[in-house]
């Protein structure tokens, strides 16, 4: 850390911190071992990182995020609020990650991903129904380059969505899908399936940060 960042006096860290220049930290914010912080980054009040993240440069963690260990997550990345990035999962450059979006344990996703966290544009229309939905990227999957996907959606363990697709509702069975709307093409071949173990749990907000952080819900 230098005298060009902006830390809370709250800030919590494991061994081996290295953060950048001109970054801020601010309240509330806990970080294990061995994590770095790049130039220009932000991270919101209450965000939680665990031990082995790279996080790059201008990137933006917003207040709720949560992320495991191993995490590489890249430049001009962020996270719009409450959301969960599992164990060992790399984000490319300029991503977004939605509130209200879990990326389980070991996926990929690509460059340029774009998430959502509802389906009803609320600016300017206080008639329309508030309503935010849970989005899940399934163990080993892979969300190839500038995909967007429609808030809500599920994706399965090892799925692969393929570069440029609009993903507009569920992809459980394990394949290959693209397109918009994204439809299945062919099968994954054996060899890029991630074993998934036995007692593996998927990821689930805590009913206090559901309410704190989304509350239409």
């Amino acid at each position: 850390m230098n005298n060009t960042c902006s830390i809370h006096s709250s800030f919590k860290h494991g061994k081996n911190l290295k953060v950048g220049e001109f970054a801020v930290i601010e309240e509330d914010v806990e970080v294990g071992d061995n994590v770095s912080v790049g130039h220009h980054s932000i991270l919101g009040g209450d965000v939680k990182v665990g031990n082995k993240v790279k996080i790059g440069n201008f990137c933006y963690l917003k207040s709720g995020t949560r992320f495991a260990d191993g995490i590489d997550f890249a430049d001009y990345c962020k996270t719009t609020g409450i959301c969960y990035v599992g164990n060992n999962v790399n984000v490319r450059t300029g991503s977004c990650i939605s509130k209200s979006v879990i990326v389980e344990d070991k996926a990929f996703i690509g460059a340029g991903i774009m998430s959502s966290h509802t389906k009803h544009v609320y600016h300017q229309r206080p008639e329309m129904p508030r309503k935010q939905l849970i989005t899940r990227i399934g163990y080993g999957a892979v969300i190839d380059s500038h995909t967007s996907m429609s808030a809500g959606v599920n994706i399965g363990d090892n799925v692969m969505v393929g570069y440029g697709s609009v993903v507009t509702g569920d992809l459980l069975d394990l394949g290959i899908y693209f397109g918009n709307p994204a439809k299945f093409f062919k099968e994954v071949p054996a060899n890029m399936v991630i074993p998934k173990p036995m007692d593996y749990k998927e990821h689930k907000f805590p009913k206090e940060m559901l309410k704190n952080y989304l509350p239409y819900y």
